[in-house]
């Protein structure tokens, strides 16, 4: 590129003479017909002139000025307000970090402070154990202080069954062709308590004395028997002594065994009154084998609770209904309608409007309360009673009249009459006294009239022939078949026995039936027949084997007075949503939530949504509910749960196939579908699979040449894991390792004839002691001393914690609210008043009072907390504990007072019209001075309204809105800018005409 000189007074780079660099004419030299200085224009890209320099790099092609640095310094004069507001916007993001900070430590302070009341600090416990390997325990915050003493009877056991051998367990054929299973009910043969008897008096455990015909003597230490069974197994495995206990009936009896002559006495040990209050303080005749019959124990009295009547089936009572349970029609005609249920008043306030309910009568849960309100409600015109036998109840018809004495269930599938055993038919009966039927079955036995899913059994002609081929023809009574099974057998077998058949009856191995024995020694065949053969289920043209098993007489256990939570174990059912399509393709789906506690309840919930085309019941098995399509649709009628598992444990979650019968069974009797030819192996799997609460495995004992057994272990311990194992026609010889039995143990007392008897189906006892869970580990008969105390060490620990807490909520302030002259730097909350007025909040709340508290201590530096060096709470932990001792009530009430007052919630605009008070608050008459502290926290740091919430949302604010300041001068800045680049760019291509008219001027004067 050439260069040229510029004279004097040309516009160049300084005032004198000046290079310029020449312009090529691609980029700067106008064409011949455009203006002088369109060839800058029209140069590519509007901020760029040339290859040396230009607005781009700073330096102006033709001026020699950097315009970029000049526009920059002046804009920067003018961007100072924005520079500002950027300062700003740092010192308020400083705040709103310092605000965050403090805003944890509150929190944390908040935590620390409501923990006293909220899990109950002061109550924090320890529970110490003198044995250690017989029991331990845990305490809660809520543990009742003392000392307890416990000893272990025995631990929890679970039920296992253990087949004959086999000698393979792959492929040799078991020949089962039916197998089921059942937990739950259903057995024949029950477990009386002790503390059942003599109207649910109980039994007074002790010791009792034996005295046989021979002379000998024995003691027999009934201390820790809980049951009647534990009664009978103590006396009879007693050495020393023949005699042998049994069951009669309602009543226990003692044989003598000797086998001399002479008299056998039961009697009280010292100090005891055992053998008196179990019937047995007797002496017998005089002669060779005489016996004891006790006096009446299994019967009712007013303390007997309705639950355990009908077999554990209970009395359906309806809470909260105002309709009859039942109803009585006397003899005058008149009807009285008898409710058992909760029974409430309302009234009315002729002033204020305001509405009171009172509870006027409360649901029924023993006998003498039915006794009462049934003699109230009809007041004496009918009156009811305990019977003569205390098995059951009788009514009294006071009224004279000459109708008949009528009692009927209430509606909507009502039982109460029925299972008070008063219903009549509706003639009723034409007498003043209606007996009642039995409300208790005998000792260790089940009520007849619950066999058949609670059908009963009905009048009929037995006929039995022994493999003798003696014969004989029994015909059973109604009352014959009105009481217990064991009445019922012992009956069948006295009059077999005087008519000379040898055969008698018992329950069968199972415990779900009655089988028949031969006991004649014949070869010929064991054979029954006739109605109640059948109803038995021991029908049989002949069997050769001796025996005849019986049939599963279905005894009812599921009710509708049943509770849901008992099911599965004492697991119940959960809640969840189910849903039902019947077989015209509608679907219902409904949810059973925590208020359906019943059968009833359930039945009756799922019955109210209308409009249903299905129907359900108990099943006639009584073990189950039954579901029934009423749609008359073709399709399949299918249950299965939504959410939850409410079907899947009611057993009612399956489909029943289009064209069958469209019912859906919900029985507790699970049947798993078994195949003569299936191995050992097979059948486990089968059983495994089926989900029927039971283990199966295989195990070897190394025994001859069948050395498999099928092992069937109870998933849930104790009692209520035990399961009726029905293995049908096939004989598995299943024998019993373990029945399942509750843990026992004995609490109150070293002697446990005078301790109290607990029992519970795990290793756990949760509601013995309050807050305390005792944990047993092994049966002794040493008692241990359990101490429970409060845990000091845990409660000073939660107190340091609150100083702690304290402590750093104080320095968190003290960190953004300081000043140092040395550096003169400042925090970024220095001055602020609402830091300020927290920090004086929390320093006169510490050393203040307790509202509402007029315990000993009033102020915390009394009990060791105070304002130490540094102006930071400090714990004495020494005078902590010192006022621990002195009241630790009063210490916790210092802390952790807290009663709420009610408040009112709505605004009366009189006429009967009331608002919602949108300004209701919580107010406590009474709040320690952690929780004042506590709540001053939340009035901070609440994400609704809290003051720090507040701060927050207005630093938020004005952040927005210097940014909103600073986008503004960012506008008028570009504008700015873009203007002065545009006149920048006019001077330069004015400099440019005016250097290329220069030029051309200079041109001429060389021509001339």
């Amino acid at each position: 590129m050439s260069w040229r000189r510029v004279g004097a007074g040309s516009i160049g780079r300084g005032g004198g003479s000046s290079r310029v660099p020449r312009v090529p004419r691609r980029c700067g030299r106008p064409e011949a017909d455009e203006p002088p200085g369109a060839g800058l224009a029209r140069a590519p890209g509007r901020r760029r002139f040339g290859r040396m320099g230009g607005i781009t790099s700073g330096v102006g092609l033709f001026s020699g000025i950097d315009s970029r640095q000049l526009i920059d310094q002046l804009l920067a004069l003018e961007a100072r307000p924005k520079q500002l507001a950027q300062q700003r916007i740092v010192g308020l993001q400083a705040q709103r970090a310092a605000f965050l900070d403090i805003n944890t430590a509150l929190l944390s302070l908040k935590t620390t402070a409501a923990k006293f009341a909220t899990f109950k600090s002061f109550r924090a416990a320890q529970a110490d154990s003198s044995n250690s390997d017989v029991l331990t325990a845990t305490a809660g915050a809520d543990a009742a202080a003392g000392s307890y003493q416990l000893s272990v009877k025995r631990l929890v056991s679970t039920q296992q069954h253990l087949t004959r051998g086999f000698a393979d367990k792959d492929s040799a054929a078991v020949g089962l062709t039916s197998l089921s299973f059942e937990t739950g009910g259903g057995s024949l043969v029950t477990e009386t308590l002790l503390s059942e008897l003599n109207g649910a008096a109980g039994v007074e455990r002790g010791k009792i004395q034996i005295k046989d015909a021979s002379g000998a003597t024995a003691t027999v230490d009934l201390s820790t028997a809980a049951t009647v069974g534990e009664v009978l197994d103590a006396i009879n495995s007693t050495t020393g002594v023949r005699v042998t206990a049994s069951i009669d009936g309602d009543r226990i009896a003692l044989k003598d065994t000797s086998g001399v002559s002479g008299t056998l006495l039961v009697s009280n040990a010292f100090g005891s009154n055992t053998a008196s209050s179990l019937g047995i303080a007797k002496t017998s005749a005089a002669g060779v084998g005489q016996s004891i019959t006790g006096d009446r124990v299994r019967t009712l009295g007013g303390a007997t609770a309705l639950s355990t009547l009908n077999d554990g089936n209970g009395v359906l009572i309806r809470t909260g209904s105002s309709t009859a349970d039942f109803t009585i029609t006397a003899r005058n005609g008149f009807a009285f309608d008898i409710i058992l249920g909760e029974i409430t008043e309302t009234t009315t306030d002729p002033d204020t409007q305001v509405e009171t309910t009172t509870v006027v009568q409360t649901r029924a849960t023993t006998l003498q309360e039915a006794i009462n309100y049934i003699n109230a409600q009809t007041e004496g015109a009918v009156t009811a009673a305990l019977d003569a036998s205390k098995t059951g109840l009788v009514l009294t018809d006071n009224t004279g009249g000459g109708s008949n004495l009528i009692v009927r269930n209430g509606l909507t599938g009502r039982t109460t009459a029925t299972d008070l055993g008063l219903e009549t038919d509706s003639a009723g009966v034409a007498s003043s006294t209606l007996s009642g039927k039995r409300l208790i079955a005998g000792l260790n036995s089940t009520l007849t009239r619950n066999l058949k899913g609670g059908d009963g059994l009905a009048a009929g002609a037995l006929t039995i022939t022994d493999r003798a081929g003696n014969a004989t023809t029994l015909n059973l009574t109604d009352a014959d078949l009105a009481g217990s099974v064991s009445d019922l057998v012992k009956t069948i077998n006295t009059q077999l026995t005087s008519a000379g058949v040898g055969a008698s009856f018992s329950v069968n191995s199972t415990a779900n039936g009655i089988a028949l024995t031969d006991t004649s020694g014949g070869t010929g065949n064991l054979q029954a027949s006739g109605a109640l053969a059948t109803a038995l289920g021991v029908a049989s043209t002949g069997a050769s084997g001796g025996e005849i098993k019986g049939a599963n007489l279905q005894t009812r256990w599921f009710n509708r007075a049943l509770t849901l939570a008992s099911l599965n174990g004492g697991k119940g059912i959960g809640t969840g949503t189910i849903r039902v399509t019947t077989a015209d393709g509608n679907s219902k789906t409904i949810s059973i939530g925590e208020s359906v506690k019943t059968v009833d309840e359930f039945i009756q919930f799922v019955d109210g949504f209308g409009g249903q085309k299905f129907e359900v019941s108990v099943n006639d098995t009584g073990d189950g509910l039954l579901f029934k399509d009423t749609s008359g649709g073709g399709g399949a009628f299918k249950i299965e749960d939504v959410t939850g598992a409410v079907a899947k444990n009611l057993g009612i979650a399956t489909t029943a196939a289009a064209g069958g019968t469209l019912e859906i069974d919900g029985s507790f009797e699970r049947t798993v579908a078994v195949l003569a030819t299936d191995s050992l192996q097979k059948v486990a799997d089968k059983i495994n699979a089926a989900g029927v609460g039971v283990a199966a495995s295989i195990i070897r004992d190394g025994s001859g040449s069948t050395p498999f057994r099928l092992s069937l272990t109870a998933r849930q311990s104790g009692a209520v894991g035990r399961t009726i194992v029905d293995t049908g026609a096939t004989d598995l010889a299943l024998s019993t390792l373990a029945k399942g039995e509750d843990a026992i143990a004995f609490f109150g007392a070293a002697d446990p004839a005078k301790a109290v008897l607990l029992s519970s189906s795990t290793n756990a006892l949760s509601s013995v002691i309050q807050g305390v869970t005792v944990n047993l580990k092994t049966a002794s008969s040493e008692p241990v001393e359990l101490v429970v105390s409060r845990d000091t060490e845990a409660i000073e620990k939660d107190v340091k914690a609150f100083v702690d807490a304290f402590n750093n909520a104080l320095d968190r302030i003290n960190r953004h609210d300081r000043y140092d002259p040395d550096t003169n730097t400042r925090g970024a909350l220095f001055g602020d008043g609402t830091v300020s007025a927290l920090k004086t909040e929390l320093f006169r709340l510490v050393q203040g009072t307790p509202e509402g508290v007029d315990g000993q201590f009033q102020r915390l530096f009394q009990v060791g907390v105070r304002i130490g060096s540094g102006s930071r709470l400090e714990l004495d932990s020494q005078d902590f504990q010192a006022a621990i001792d002195q009241g630790i009530l009063d210490v916790e009430q210092l802390f952790a007072a807290k009663t709420l007052e009610s408040k009112n919630t709505t605004i009366d605009l009189g006429n009967g019209i009331t608002v919602n008070n949108p300004d209701a608050k919580d107010s406590f008459s009474a709040l320690g001075v952690a929780e004042q502290l506590a709540r001053l926290a939340d009035s901070f740091t609440s994400s609704v309204d809290g003051t720090l919430t507040r701060r927050d949302q207005t630093i938020d604010t004005q952040i927005k809105l210097q940014n909103d300041r600073i986008a503004g001068f960012d506008r008028r800045l570009d504008a700015k800018r873009a203007r002065l680049e545009r006149q920048f760019v006019a001077m330069e291509q004015a400099i440019a005409s005016l250097q290329q008219q220069s030029g051309q001027l200079a041109s001429i004067r060389a021509v001339g």
